[in-house]
């Protein structure tokens, strides 16, 4: 098929209209639960914490060692979350490029075809642009097969990609499983060849000194940090332990929305899988094999998990990426009349333009607009040294109060006495003063949900700040309770008026004032008036007394 030149400068074009489409998509679609989780734990690794060792953690941390830097640069404005997705732009664009050049030889065509399909592809575009180790390790892994599959290869590439392999092995235990497949098919090809034929790699000993010299740079963290143990025991001996009992699901139940989603791009790519067979046939000692074995190697890795998210799919669809590109220049080279492939080009066309309008969709429902509202809530009623609770780490830039800043469904299940138990004791005693209401509260334990109702009070549907509400017997017109100040602070009493229609006694001191400082611990209250029930709250940080709304809609948790 020969190359118009100008079909490649509107592929360029295409090209660039879609990756500020990406960019776009970043910056302003809604944030998934997990972000936050992840941001927190990338927060905390700037303040130097160590995961497994000093918070609760089972993903490997590349990701939030890429991203703690930019905590120390911006500060702890919770709103900084948003500077971590455009950091993710950035294995996107090494994702482009990487797809770009493995289909280099096919021609200019195919290789600028591969990354415009990367990006209107809503489902790889959806998880790729969010703060997750999946995104970063999908990015890495397909930067391994563009350096192997690479011709001529070099010393470079070859060192490059034993580095990249371990990096994006670092990045996600499942990259163990299908990298590990790829490295066990290199090993194979160089233990099994005769001197006189040539290997899948240009320079095994390169490959190797990659993969130590990223391996040793692993092991010295772990070392200095002193995490061996720690490391192994959570990602590992306990990951295991999960994976078998956490409630899963099977692999259809994303796999086929996905396929409903994109069928013109699984056909593709089916296409172009099918045309590569011949080819290895005859003759498999060519670096193409990795890239083909690397398709049933990243689907398994999906396959086989207990619960196989959508975003486990990024690495099997980037991979995808280069044959459904293939696929494409398969299909408009058995066009044979100038007419027939000015259809096949407009159907082309059409197929972007529809993945494109799916994109696009992904940012209905407002977007982010809304959860950087909270974000800014957050940021202006709390301090960074403010200790506040969210199951799901949604304060990003605040300290947690317990090592299980997060929790999922195996460990609501697992940890429930600890939860009951534990969980209140250690939000008093860290003087825990905002929680963060989402999607996973209502599976923790009642005995948790009850004293987090009892003791935070809604600013709106999302934040729950520090206080206690009362009800006035109405026979007598007097309240004797006690108040639990959660740390030497202010606080107020809510409405004001209660103060001008009756007595307030606090340790039996008269409150003459809407505001008052506590010093941390229980106090004894009495009230004797007209109202029929009042709260004592805590004063945020901006100083401004709030009434609660109680009832107010949640806007903040999003699952996907």
């Amino acid at each position: 098929m020969t190359e118009p030149r100008a079909l490649r400068w509107g592929l360029g074009v295409v090209l660039g209209v879609l990756a500020l489409q990406a960019t776009r998509l970043a910056l302003h679609k809604a944030f998934s639960i997990d972000e936050f989780q992840y941001a927190h734990a990338a927060w905390l690794m700037a303040h130097g914490q160590v995961p497994y060792r000093d918070f609760f953690e089972v993903h490997f941390p590349l990701v939030y060692q890429v991203l703690a830097p930019l905590f120390w640069m911006l500060g702890d404005d919770p709103r900084n979350v948003l500077a971590l997705r455009a950091a993710m732009l950035v294995p996107l664009a090494g994702a482009c490029v990487s797809v770009f050049l493995i289909n280099r030889r096919e021609g200019r065509i195919a290789a600028l075809l591969a990354p415009v399909m990367l990006l209107c592809s809503p489902g790889f575009l959806h998880f790729a642009t969010e703060v997750r180790p999946d995104a970063l390790t999908a990015a890495l892994f397909l930067g391994a097969l563009a350096a192997l599959t690479v011709q001529p290869g070099s010393f470079r590439s070859s060192f490059l990609a034993g580095a990249l392999l371990v990096a994006s092995a670092w990045g996600s235990q499942k990259a163990l499983f299908f990298g590990g497949l790829v490295m066990a098919v290199l090993l194979v090809g160089f233990v099994s060849r005769r001197s006189a034929v040539p290997s899948l790699i240009a320079a095994p000993r390169a490959l190797f000194a990659g993969v130590i010299a990223a391996v040793s740079l692993v092991a010295a963290y772990l070392t200095v940090t002193g995490a061996w143990r720690s490391w192994w025991q959570w990602c590992f001996v306990w990951a295991s332990e999960h994976q078998r009992h956490y409630p899963g699901f099977s692999w259809r139940e994303y796999l086929v929305p996905a396929l409903g989603e994109q069928p013109a791009f699984f056909l593709l790519a089916g296409v172009g899988l099918a045309a590569m067979v011949p080819r290895l046939l005859k003759g498999w000692r060519t670096p193409e094999l990795l890239l083909f074995v690397a398709v049933p190697a990243t689907f398994g890795a999906y396959a086989l998990q207990r619960a196989p998210f959508p975003y486990s799919l990024l690495p099997f669809l980037g991979v995808m990426v280069p044959f459904a590109a293939r696929g494409v220049l398969v299909v408009v080279s058995g066009m044979r009349t100038p007419v027939v492939r000015a259809v096949g080009l407009a159907g082309l066309g059409g197929l972007f333009a529809v993945q494109t309008l799916q994109v696009e969709a992904l940012l209905d429902g407002g977007g982010n607009a809304r959860q950087r509202e909270v974000l800014a809530r957050i940021a202006a009623l709390t301090g960074p040294e403010d200790v506040v609770y969210d199951n799901s780490g949604g304060f990003v830039s605040r300290p947690h109060a317990h090592f299980y800043f997060y929790t999922d469904a195996y460990l609501r299940g697992s940890l429930a006495g600890l939860l009951s138990e534990e969980m209140p004791r250690v939000l008093v005693a860290q003087g825990c003063v905002m929680r963060v209401d989402d999607l996973r509260t209502s599976g923790l334990p009642l005995a948790l949900r009850r004293f987090l109702d009892t003791y935070y009070q809604p600013y709106d549907g999302d934040l729950f700040l520090w206080g206690q509400r009362y009800r006035v017997r109405s026979d007598s017109g007097t309240l004797e309770d006690r108040f639990l100040a959660v740390r030497s602070d202010r606080y107020f009493v809510q409405p004001a008026s209660l103060l001008e229609s009756g007595a307030m006694f606090i340790d039996g001191a008269r409150v003459t004032t809407p505001e008052f400082s506590l010093a941390r611990g229980e106090h004894r209250l009495r009230y004797e008036g007209l109202a029929e029930s009042f709260q004592i709250l805590w004063l945020p940080r901006d100083a401004k007394r709030w009434t609660p709304r109680p009832g107010a809609p949640s806007i903040y948790s999003r699952l996907f």
